[in-house]
């Protein structure tokens, strides 16, 4: 049981032996698939990505690459790794309503996320291999997978890692909190940009986003290990 204390106030929760492993070893997993993420995204995903010309785009696509389709894997693995470490965290907080907010959100978010990941694997590549023929159904389908989890899931993710944030107030060090409203700020970018579209802002929001993300899990993991504000 940690103790932790806020001003006058203490507040406790279940930090167990499990706990202290397993919170950790969640944020470093983050950290790494989420960086093996952004790799076969710059290599196996931009290729078919809306910052290349459509026909170009769609001829990648027409010979299913495997990179596509395993680069698109890792990042519904992405997802599954941030809900199960915000699934601890609400775990870790049995009385802050905040915090079982913040893993609802999240959990939205992924189930939206895989479900634009499969529309990403299945669809578009199918509907490339129709030809130029079907370049309007392709940019629906793209467009669909495009805003479902550049702006709405990343939205939803956002929304529950600001909400976290918020719940962890006094019981994280300053850096874990500046590590979540920079999270938030650069994810919040990048659901802006999914919706204009933007592929620039894309880009540039996607890496501060992750990185902010990364650094935060490993703060937060460290700061509830220790059991000091």
């Amino acid at each position: 049981m940690a103790i932790i204390e806020e001003g006058r106030t203490l507040y406790s929760f279940p930090m167990t032996p499990s706990s202290e492993r397993t919170l950790p070893a969640l944020a470093w997993a983050n950290v790494a698939l989420h960086g093996v993420g952004l790799a076969v995204a710059w290599f196996g995903l931009r290729p078919g990505s809306i910052i290349v010309p459509l026909a170009e785009r769609m001829a990648y696509l027409a010979d299913r690459p495997a990179a596509w389709s395993w680069g698109w894997g890792i990042w519904m693995l992405c997802a599954l790794l941030l809900v199960s470490f915000m699934a601890v965290l609400s775990r870790l907080l049995p009385g802050r309503p905040l915090a079982q907010l913040a893993f609802i959100l999240t959990s939205a978010g992924m189930a939206t996320d895989l479900l634009c990941d499969v529309v990403q694997i299945q669809v578009l590549p199918e509907t490339a291999r129709a030809g130029p023929g079907q370049a309007a159904l392709f940019l629906a389908y793209e467009r669909f997978a495009f805003i479902g989890g550049v702006t709405i899931a990343n939205g939803l993710y956002t929304s529950g890692i600001l909400t976290m944030n918020l719940c962890l107030r006094g019981l994280v060090r300053a850096p874990a909190r500046f590590a979540g409203w920079a999270t938030v700020a650069a994810g919040f970018a990048l659901a802006a940009a999914g919706f204009i579209p933007s592929p620039v802002l894309v880009q540039g929001a996607t890496g501060a986003t992750i990185g902010f993300y990364s650094l935060w899990t490993v703060l937060v993991a460290r700061d509830l290990g220790r059991g000091a504000p």
